[in-house]
């Protein structure tokens, strides 16, 4: 019955707003599947299953203690080091190195403004590239040199001097060595605090939206400067679903996405087959320029995993799939199921 329902509200929806797969989707059609979004959500809360085996704890993940919630990750596979950024509700937002080897803290560095002041930024997603480390809030992405970061003391602060800007309210970030992968959360709320451009909103079928987009971007074609407007043109661009906390391009090509959103809601680990060896689904222009578009969506998806809640960043560890939860952060100590530790997948 309750299928039944959800195809009528579904069907009632695409008689309202129409059907478009290149045009933005309908604030009737938005309403109604996340309204639908919101009570499924609610109900697998009570009911969801929290039984998972499907990860391996890996090592501590340090600060929590302090008051800190850590939300991106990567790991440096020259290096072996994780690299994990957090912010504070009350102090500034720091990223913390961990050995790979032993599991033990290196250094927590906090983030300085270029006036000095402290940063306070989200800080949802951070990568590296072998000389660089970047990290993400709004729609800023902000380069930092990795001599600096290992010559800097435990403690020292790390200022934000470059940084390049883009059009999407990122929440995650990702690095293959080739390109960065700069996406945004979405979810349906009320009050519109998850919400994403409408230019990026797009029905993909009759039963299938797409509201957030992924941007990859050349690391050689990025010009990051202190005071740099420009937003850079991607070279690709991808649709993502709902809820998207992490984001990681394995070396096969193919993408893992983690997707969480409340407490008590279980996450998931899915992954996606390499949508880039087909002809795209479409072409955003950019002042001219075409750039190719993939959905992320149902039928390109290989599998999915249930994961415990709070999932958060991922990266690409040695051909797996490591990360990090946010359950263990104070913030979330009332959390259905905690997870303290960096995992591997």
């Amino acid at each position: 019955m309750a299928k039944k329902i959800i195809a009528f509200l579904l069907a009632a929806s695409f008689i309202f707003s129409g059907f478009s797969l290149t045009g933005e989707v309908s604030d009737v059609r938005r309403n109604i599947e996340g309204y639908i979004e919101t009570a499924v959500r609610a109900l697998k809360s009570v009911f969801d299953i929290r039984n998972y085996s499907d990860y391996t704890e890996l090592c501590e993940i340090p600060e929590v203690e302090n008051g800190y919630v850590p939300q991106g990750y990567c790991f440096s596979e020259a290096y072996n080091i994780h690299f994990i950024s957090y912010y504070h509700d009350d102090a500034a937002t720091v990223i913390s190195l961990i050995d790979g080897e032993n599991g033990e803290k290196i250094k927590t560095l906090p983030l300085r403004k270029t006036n000095g002041k402290d940063f306070t930024g989200h800080a949802g997603g951070i990568a590296e590239d072998g000389q660089y480390l970047y990290i993400v809030d709004g729609k800023k992405i902000y380069r930092i040199s990795l001599a600096l970061v290992f010559m800097t003391p435990d403690g020292g602060p790390l200022f934000l001097l470059d940084k390049v800007n883009t059009d999407v309210k990122c929440s995650y970030l990702n690095s293959d060595g080739t390109y960065i992968y700069a996406g945004e959360f979405y979810t349906f709320t009320s009050d519109g605090s998850y919400d994403t451009d409408k230019s990026h909103h797009m029905a993909i079928s009759l039963f299938e939206t797409s509201y957030a987009r992924c941007n990859a971007y050349k690391i050689s074609e990025f010009d990051f400067t202190p005071d740099s407007e420009i937003i850079p043109v991607p070279s690709m661009i991808f649709t993502t679903p709902n809820c998207v906390q992490g984001f990681a391009r394995l070396p096969d090509g193919t993408f893992a996405l983690s997707i969480s959103y409340g407490r008590n809601n279980n996450s998931s680990l899915a992954y996606y087959e390499d949508v880039t060896l087909d002809e795209c689904d479409f072409t955003v222009d950019y002042s001219g320029v075409a750039v190719p578009a993939y959905h992320l969506k149902n039928s390109t998806k290989i599998k999915s995993f249930r994961q415990p809640p709070l999932l958060e960043g991922i990266d690409d560890m040695n051909g797996k799939v490591s990360g990090i939860f946010e359950s263990c952060a104070q913030k979330y100590s009332d959390a259905a199921f905690i997870v303290e530790k960096i995992c591997v997948f």
